[in-house]
């Protein structure tokens, strides 16, 4: 078996010499690898939408795109008041409203969930330079009026819906807008209370109930939009409000890439929305963490460009950050963020039935995608960061087990040096990635509380049977520690613990026990997605690296060189594969689908019978290194020391220092034999040595711990302890 693996793994190998791949292993300084920081002001902006804004002093007729087309130009106009570009800009919308016109009268309605807010700021600096005429007012008036009345959320005449999401919030959004633009109009009260009921579907919550990068920010453009225009400066002052954007801050890397997961569009994707976002909030809030953030994520495109070659996800970042232009302040200044892992939360999503939807909204036409949220705080990610600086280690984990793509514990992202060794494929419904995988070899096992189903074994979207916890974390100078239990995980009868030992700017150790309680014949095992896998590897270890970040066909960015090594402690029985996950073959001869993102499967897999009480436990080292045409020198320096459920050991020895991680959720006596013998009841732990002596030392709820018999450190009660030595 092991053999036929190898030669699999093998033709994932690139070539050991000449062009591309020879680069790969270049000796280089890994800062280069990274991307440059420099300050990001308004004129910034504007001076890289200024390309995309030339020819719209004739007014081109761009149709339904018009308002999306001419915000490079708006931005260049709002800096500079060029009156032919105001004249210009105004033709354009005259077509955009004639396009608005043949819809209602071919489609009966119109889809255009950005038109009414992005004419408005338009309008906006129009008059704020004095070019808006009686005449101009009369036509804003009538566009905006017309949005309102034909905006259609799904289909002609499906009535107005309710709902956080990306179509009711549109329909409100314009409603709101008409209100308040014009409240002498018929209807204008009606209005207003629509656009009330629809504005508090979300800030009732102050969350858009959507876990992805796409739709999220689709969703959430609308309310910033709307938000600003209509001065409601507590969308982006409110405490718990302002945790949006503190989500969206330090979920960056920190070379400012934006991390894609759920339905996306790629690798930093979205990320001129962001940015409009974070400007928005640094406007208003005058928290310079927010500039600090923008910044990042400009300097990331101005280097690598915003989701090169797809031209819609990179027009929409384009125009984003036009309208950034128009709301960023730069009396506002940039200030580093706490540079600490952390826990994210989120409010709950539901997803409900259609019964149910009309049961709560009977007078709506709908609720879009039949979701709502609850007042129920959930962990959403755990960021673990080893700082800010460029080239720093940077994980993050998924946490949440409500809306799609339904994945708890994956490791969404891991990067250093600006490389990317992990991304999720984009994934609208049910995602299998970077976490343990539980497959019902028998046929027997209970799924989604059915003992005898019959079928494939695939999660129902929205499916709410999960609960998952952070059980326990805490962040020191070397080290964080985070425990995440997820119960009825993947729809078994099973806990699953994801433990992690993040080592800061050196690697993950990972301890994943699965409890169940259930019996049937299972496989079971961790999976982990790459692009490419080095050769030769192990029998329980690879070498891996991403090439490239692709979406739909199309390469968005190269990936800096850098390697990650995949590490499993070896278990009796496991064998490891990697896998087609088009076709679910044990080859690799035929090309990925693009729209995977090139990424092929790789799984460290046992089968045995279980029975309940059964627990079943795997230990990962994810060790990011500089390419090396052999790891296994490298794979040779990492050992277990200890593994049994509920308690892992590793060493990992590099040049001439090594690192002992441990994971002892229960605190239990461990005693370490080696050249330097510890004992300790750390429920975690990351002890330095070089040599035969201890250079740094931190304990995570500890109550001792000894060198050959002598205490280094002893308390009553249990605490937490660093030190260099």
């Amino acid at each position: 078996m092991i053999a036929l693996i190898l030669i699999a793994v093998t033709s994932l190998a690139a070539p050991e010499a000449g062009g591309e791949a020879s680069e790969r292993y270049a000796l280089r300084d890994p800062a280069e690898l990274t991307v440059p920081r420099r300050p990001v002001a308004r004129r910034d902006y504007v001076e890289f939408v200024r390309p995309y804004a030339g020819g719209f002093e004739s007014g081109p007729d761009r149709g339904q795109y018009g308002p999306r087309h001419g915000l490079p130009a708006l931005a260049v106009y709002a800096l500079e008041g060029d009156p032919r570009l105001a004249e210009g800009l105004k033709k354009t919308l005259r077509h955009y409203f004639d396009w608005v016109h043949r819809s209602i009268a071919g489609e009966q309605g119109v889809f255009s969930m950005e038109g009414a807010t992005l004419a408005s700021f338009y309008f906006r600096e129009f008059r704020r330079r004095g070019h808006m005429t009686a005449e101009d007012e009369a036509f804003a008036k009538a566009l905006i009026l017309t949005l309102r009345e034909h905006q259609m959320a799904w289909r002609p005449k499906d009535g107005l819906w309710r709902g956080p999401h990306h179509r009711s919030q549109t329909q409100g959004s314009n409603h709101a807008l008409a209100a308040a633009f014009y409240p002498d109009e018929p209807g204008a009260k009606e209005w207003k209370a629509y656009a009330d009921a629809v504005w508090s579907d979300w800030w009732a919550f102050r969350d858009v109930g959507i876990n992805d990068t796409g739709y999220f920010y689709s969703s959430f453009g609308t309310i910033l939009r709307t938000g600003e225009l209509l001065g409601r400066k507590e969308v982006f002052t409110d405490p718990e409000s302002r945790e949006l954007f503190d989500r969206i801050l330090y979920e960056l890397t920190p070379d400012g890439g934006a991390v894609p997961y759920g339905s996306h569009g790629g690798y930093h994707s979205h990320a001129g929305t962001r940015i409009f976002a974070l400007e928005l909030a640094a406007r208003h809030s005058r928290d310079g963490r927010y500039r600090w953030g923008a910044s990042r994520l400009m300097n990331f495109g101005q280097a690598r460009g915003f989701s090169n070659n797809h031209h819609h996800i990179q027009a929409i970042s384009i125009e984003d950050i036009a309208l950034a232009s128009l709301v960023c302040d730069d009396t506002v200044e940039p200030v580093e963020p706490d540079p600490a892992s952390r826990v994210l939360a989120r409010k709950e999503v539901l997803r409900l039935t259609d019964d149910q939807a009309r049961k709560m909204f009977p007078d709506a036409g709908g609720i879009d995608c039949n979701m709502y949220m609850t007042q129920k705080v959930m962990p959403h990610k755990i960021v673990f960061r080893s700082g800010w600086r460029p080239g720093d280690l940077y994980m993050l984990m998924e946490c949440y087990v409500r809306h799609d793509p339904l994945n708890p514990t994956a490791i969404l992202s891991i990067e250093r040096w600006s490389a990317a060794m992990a991304e999720m494929t984009s994934e609208k419904f049910v995602s299998r990635e970077n976490a343990v995988r539980i497959e019902d070899v028998s046929g027997a096992a209970t799924w989604c509380k059915q003992k005898d189903f019959r079928g494939e074994k695939a999660l129902r979207t929205g499916y709410d049977g999960m609960e998952a916890e952070v059980e326990a974390f805490s962040d020191h100078a070397a080290m964080t520690h985070a425990r995440l239990r997820v119960t009825n995980y993947m729809g078994f009868e099973a806990t699953q613990v994801r433990e992690v030992l993040f080592v800061k700017n050196g690697f993950a150790l990972l301890r994943d026990e699965t409890l169940l309680h259930d019996t049937f014949r299972a496989r079971i095992g961790p999976i982990w997605n790459t692009q490419n896998v080095g050769s030769p590897c192990g029998s329980h270890w690879l070498n891996t690296w991403f090439g490239a970040h692709w979406f739909q066909n199309a390469k968005l960015y190269e990936t800096p060189p850098y390697d990650l090594l995949i590490w499993y402690a070896p278990k009796p029985g496991a064998t490891l594969t990697v896998l087609n996950p088009e076709s679910g073959k044990s080859t690799l001869a035929e090309p990925m689908g693009s729209a995977l993102g090139h990424l092929y499967s790789t799984r460290y897999e046992w089968e045995s019978d279980v029975r309940p009480g059964d627990r079943v436990q795997f230990i990962s080292v994810l060790l990011p290194h500089a390419p090396l045409r052999d790891a296994t020198p490298l794979a040779a320096g990492v050992a277990v020391l200890h593994d049994e459920p509920g308690l892992a050991v590793a060493r990992v020895t590099q040049g001439g220092g090594s690192t002992l991680a441990i994971l002892n959720a229960a605190g239990r006596l461990l005693d370490i034999a080696g050249a330097i013998p510890l004992s300790t009841d750390a429920r975690a732990a990351c002890v330095d040595l070089r040599g035969d002596a201890i250079v740094r030392m931190t304990l995570a709820s500890a109550t001792f711990l000894t060198i050959d018999g002598r205490d280094v450190v002893r308390w009553e009660e249990r605490r937490d302890f660093e030190k260099t030595f």
